[in-house]
């Protein structure tokens, strides 16, 4: 390999992080298809040349692209950045973690990046993801903070602000004039039991998912 160059999976790697943004070992192994000794070989390449960056102070650790490795895979990024909280890196892994759960039913789906929501005159807020299957808009509330229940009644109404450098749509819409099926995922068994009830309450369906802990407090 030429000094400076990039091996097949480390430039595998750059490309998953560019999509998922931040991602544990575990799970861009899973994209990538490669071993567990593979990707360690990978990652600790790509930190050594500054490439990504790693949050060690959580086992899995969390893995995200550094300003270098953002240029290599031409990720635009904003020079006034500030580091990410916990909740955006830590909401980001379980997004990353409930695709893959509902990659299990179909193994095509994918979530859509803000700016193909954007397009469609959708404009999410946290939690708040999509993405497309046989063709249709997958709507998904990810729980991952203890939301109170009457959030899904009001996500489901809540019309969007029009992002118009992407859409030039004449009205505002909403998430259930667009989306043929909503997956209601938690990270708390109990909320989901919580949730099911408000669902069963209001008259609403959804499918629910569990997704299970990532990290052990």
């Amino acid at each position: 390999m030429m000094p400076g160059s990039l091996s097949p999976a480390e430039r595998v790697t750059l490309d998953h992080l560019k999509r998922l943004g931040y991602a544990t070992q575990s799970q861009l192994e899973y994209w990538g298809n490669y071993s567990q000794t593979a990707m360690s070989l990978a990652l600790s390449s790509l930190c050594e040349r500054k490439f990504v960056q790693v949050e060690k102070k959580v086992r899995p650790h969390i893995w995200n692209l550094t300003w270098a490795g953002a240029r290599v895979v031409d990720k635009p990024l904003s020079w006034n950045i500030r580091k990410p909280s916990w909740s955006v890196m830590a909401h980001t892994v379980r997004r990353n973690q409930c695709e893959m759960l509902l990659r299990e039913q179909h193994p095509d789906f994918r979530f859509l990046d803000k700016a193909s929501l954007f397009r469609i005159g959708l404009n999410p807020s946290h939690g708040e993801h999509a993405g497309v299957q046989d063709g249709k808009i997958v709507f998904v509330l990810l729980d991952d903070y203890l939301m109170g229940s009457n959030r899904i009644s009001n996500t489901l109404s809540r019309r969007h602000r029009l992002n118009e450098k992407y859409c030039d749509l004449k009205i505002s819409v909403n998430w259930s004039m667009i989306f043929k099926r909503f997956v209601l995922a938690s990270t708390n068994p109990s909320q989901m039991k919580r949730h099911e009830r408000f669902l069963q309450r209001k008259g609403l369906e959804a499918e629910l998912l569990y997704v299970p802990p990532i990290w052990a407090y």
